[in-house]
């Protein structure tokens, strides 16, 4: 047999490895009497160097070594030692196989410096190393398995352009067969150098082997390309609607540099306070992760970005144009984008009027706000003066529940149960039954909760006790006839006894929500008010 076996496989070399969009680094496919074996793996190599190591197919190292240590020479007749920390010292290793000769099992680790540049982070669970791009997503930059390593070629070209050293890719391949082979060639060339001889196989059951063996050169950008700071590339801005109508929108960039502001730039531009406004299920994916903080003004991605942005209006949200460039990460500015809305008469809130343009301190329209800073008011309250909380935190796998709580974004039945859920569980599922009843001094176990809470109300002597009452119930029978269970006819007349019109249920969970506000404001005023008589 005198044709080339390798044909395959060196199509793959020339056109694909290096440029696939994850970069095998190391491979090993042990020597298991099979019909190949072989290994792949890498180096990055100075630029001034790389001509000299393609004219030789053979590795200029070796897979298990590379660790510091000493060398001997002599200068003038005496022996001189040597430490070192790179051996290869023209090349580095991304990769790392750490060999402990059979006494422990091998492993590999991935250059520290490649690790710090990109900022990885090592899930120890799937072996992966994780970057985070410039919204927060996860990026997988490096995947591992116990014989094969590859990096994602975006990430690898950075390392390359900022250290401005080429990539080696070294490989070698063993194919046995059962008949006798004899094929040779050498090739070298700028880009891709190997050599190819046959010889007796030592695999059992093949008479003969061919083995391909050489290297694959891929050089690096300029340093410019690294996209690290400070050669980060250029962001990129979405223009939104900020005025006009649905036959003639008037669109603009939302770039800071672009706008104009009292400083007098860009005068016949808008206005860097010029108000974008988004329909409110824009929010819909910030709360349904944990990842994300929404407040009062703010929306937070932990550790990667923050809007500041108006949501204490009841039918929309909205946004500085400015604060969009400005704020949003490229891609972000693109999700936003597709719930813009033509302003139509739409208005900033008073909260955000007052705050942004009039420099005011001013307290929250929006029932969500408002009842999360009372039920903060309360807990903090109540603890400080019987060193208890009236309510019992929630545990760290319940917490979503408090978190989740918000003025609903759509009008749909399935959000209504949601926020009815969590309501309750925030509150009337967690009264410290234990603490209320040692404090009211009821012995009675049977009495539980709600009953403990108009108790509490009766000895304040609230004048508002029934309503209240009828309120704490009313949450609590929505809860458990139509959301903990199949809906009937005890749902509709719990529905219909809390006035709540199912057309609207937008507007009548904030109406739950701001009487769940007064019983907290109406338990302080009147236990402060007790005490101070």
């Amino acid at each position: 047999m005198s044709q080339n076996l390798f044909e395959d496989f060196i199509d793959f070399l020339s056109n694909k490895h290096g440029e696939e969009l994850w970069v095998t680094v190391y491979k090993r496919d042990p020597i298991n009497n099979t019909a190949h074996d072989g290994t792949m793996y890498c180096a990055l190599v100075k630029k001034e160097k790389s001509e000299r190591t393609m004219e030789r197919p053979s590795w200029d190292l070796m897979v298990g070594s590379g660790g510091p240590g000493f060398s001997m020479s002599y200068e003038d007749g005496e022996e001189i030692t040597t430490y070192y920390t790179n051996p290869d010292d023209d090349f580095l290793r991304p990769v790392l196989v750490r060999d402990f000769h059979g006494r422990k099992e091998d492993y590999i680790e991935i250059l520290e410096e490649f690790r710090l540049f990109h900022n990885l982070y090592h899930d120890n669970e799937s072996g992966s190393f994780i970057s985070f791009d410039e919204v927060g997503d996860e990026v997988e930059v490096i995947k591992i398995e116990h014989n094969e390593v590859k990096i994602r070629r975006r990430y690898l070209r950075s390392f390359m352009a900022a250290r401005q050293m080429n990539l080696l890719l070294y490989f070698e391949l063993t194919r046995h067969y059962h008949e006798s082979v004899g094929f040779s060639n050498d090739i070298k060339d700028a880009a891709l150098t190997y050599t190819i001889y046959s010889g007796d196989s030592y695999s059992d059951g093949y008479t003969s082997f061919s083995r391909i063996l050489g290297k694959k050169l891929i050089r690096c950008e300029t340093v410019e390309k690294c996209g690290v700071w400070p050669f980060e590339q250029e962001k990129e801005y979405q223009s939104f609607i900020i005025g006009g109508d649905t036959d003639e929108p008037e669109i603009f960039s939302c770039n800071p540099d672009e706008l104009a502001n009292y400083f007098g730039a860009n005068p016949d531009s808008p206005h860097y306070l010029t108000p974008v406004f988004f329909r409110k299920e824009v929010m819909q994916k910030y709360y349904s992760s944990s990842d994300y903080k929404i407040t009062d003004g703010y929306l937070d991605r932990t550790g990667v970005w923050r809007l500041r942005f108006d949501n204490n209006s009841p039918n929309h949200v909205s946004v500085f144009l400015g604060d969009l460039g400005q704020d949003l990460p490229s891609k972000e500015q693109v999700y936003w984008k597709s719930f813009n809305l033509i302003p139509d008469e739409r208005k900033i809130s008073r909260t955000n009027f007052e705050r942004s343009f009039l420099g005011n301190f001013y307290d929250a329209e929006n029932p969500e706000h408002r009842f999360k800073q009372k039920f903060r008011d309360i807990q903090e309250y109540w603890n400080k003066k019987y060193g208890w909380y009236l309510f019992l935190p929630l545990s760290i796998k319940d917490e979503h529940f408090y978190e989740s709580i918000r003025s609903m974004l759509t009008n749909e039945q399935s959000e209504f149960d949601a926020q009815v859920l969590a309501l309750t569980k925030a509150t009337i599922d967690s009264i410290n039954v234990k603490s209320l009843r040692d404090h009211l001094e009821v012995i009675d176990k049977s009495i539980k909760s709600i009953s403990l809470m108009e108790i509490l109300l009766e000895r304040l002597e609230s004048q508002n006790l029934s309503a209240l009452s009828s309120l704490l119930r009313g949450v609590q029978s929505v809860r458990s006839t139509g959301v903990a269970h199949r809906k009937g006819t005890e749902y509709e007349k719990t529905i219909s006894k809390l006035k709540i019109n199912d057309g609207d249920y937008s507007s009548e969970f904030d109406q739950l929500l701001l009487g769940m506000l007064f019983l907290f404001d109406e338990i302080m005023k009147l236990d402060l008010g007790r005490n101070t008589n």
